[in-house]
Formats: C-alpha cells, structure tokens, sequence
C-alpha cells in the first residue's frame, strides 16, 4: 500500500495532536500506525522531544522522532549503517523539502521566523512531510507502509 498523501497526513496529525500529543510523539504515533506497529510506551517516551528536547529549541523534535520512527521500524529488517543512511536522507530531504524557507532545522528557527504565526499553524505541515519522508523512505527499503 502506498504512503498515505499529504491531506491524510494533515488530518491524522490533526487527530493526534486532538488526543493530546505534540509534535515528535504526533510523528511517531501517527508513522507508527502506518507501519502497522502499536507502541503507547514508545509515543509516551518521545515527549522528550518535543519543543526540540524539552522546549530547548534544539533541533526540531519533528526530526529527530521521524529519525527514531525509522530506527523503531527498521530493527531487525535493514542494517545498522543502511539505517543510518537513510537517517541522513531524512534529515536532508527534510532540510530541503521542509523547512528550506527558514534559517536552519531547529525548533527557535522555525518558530521565531514569523512571530506573527503560532506553532499550531508553522508546525502541522512539517510533522506531516516528516512523517511522509520517514514512511517513503522505509518502504524504499521494502518495508510495508498500509
């Protein structure tokens, strides 16, 4: 089954984040579904991430959860270093795809870019295009996407 298109995303990023979670467990939750894996402990875990590890303003945590969504579902299916190279895809495409109108890919420089935008409104389509990556990315390598 194909990677789910960017209006499915939004709307179960919308659904998520309604259940009450934030951006990198948003990533998670939602990839993870998509992967036909349910692991609350694991979405629970990624709060730790959010506002890019714990409201530091490091690297996005959308980011950095897409990059543990990968490792999550690739365990005992692709290599060590293959999964590390598709790591450092994701953060490129992401870096080019998403977020290539802002300063850098950490979580002040997306959200301090236009102080007149609230995050509910800069970060929705990043969490899906991460989510979206994340996902073709995994089924590039044969892993199923449903």
């Amino acid at each position: 089954m194909p990677v789910p298109d960017k209006d499915q995303l939004a709307r179960e990023v919308k659904e998520s984040s309604e259940r009450g979670n934030l951006c990198s467990q948003i990533v998670v939750e939602v990839g993870l579904q998509h992967l036909g894996m349910d692991l609350p402990d694991v979405v629970t875990s990624m709060g730790g991430l959010v506002g890019a590890q714990g409201l530091m303003g490091a690297t996005c945590g959308t980011l950095t959860a897409a990059a543990c969504l990968i490792a999550s579902a690739s365990h005992g299916k692709i290599e060590r270093e293959r999964m590390y190279m598709l790591i450092q895809e994701l953060e490129e495409r992401f870096n080019q795809e998403l977020v290539s109108q802002y300063p850098g890919n950490h979580c002040d420089d997306l959200l301090e870019a236009d102080p007149t935008k609230l995050p509910t409104e800069v970060c929705p389509p990043i969490i899906a295009g991460a989510i979206r990556i994340a996902l073709e990315l995994l089924e590039g390598e044969g892993i199923p996407v449903n």
